[in-house]
């Protein structure tokens, strides 16, 4: 029986067709990954910016600039579970803090997978 008229894949053609799809496969699986981490990373950054402005906010229910600089805020953010970021610090400072408006920073810092994360948020606050 001649060569041309067997018909099927040759083994070269089927190991060339298999690499090409383990090729596409690795790819879906690499943005796969990737998105998930994206995501990951993403929902910590939205956690920490709102625990930052948690304490913002309740810094604008108090009545004074002193009994804002008094506050405990790292007890206070504590109290209202807001270390929920995995090693996650809460810490408020002041800019001259005699001064009005009261320039407040809010730093949030956290460690995921080894790795440490931070945000900042910087107000102005006056009474």
């Amino acid at each position: 029986m001649p060569l041309k008229q067997i018909k099927g894949f040759t083994l070269v053609e089927l190991l060339v067709t298999v690499y090409v799809l383990l090729i596409g496969i690795c790819g879906i699986l690499s943005l796969f990954v990737n998105s998930l981490l994206s995501t990951q990373s993403a929902w910590d950054i939205t956690t920490a910016t709102t625990h930052a402005q948690h304490i913002l906010e309740e810094m604008q229910s108090i009545n004074t600039l002193s009994g804002i600089q008094l506050t405990d805020w790292k007890q206070w953010s504590q109290k209202q579970n807001l270390n929920t970021l995995p090693n996650e610090t809460l810490k408020v400072t002041y800019s001259d803090p005699p001064d009005d408006p009261l320039d407040i920073q809010v730093v949030d810092q956290w460690q995921r997978e080894g790795r440490a994360h931070s945000i900042t948020l910087r107000t102005k606050l006056t009474k």
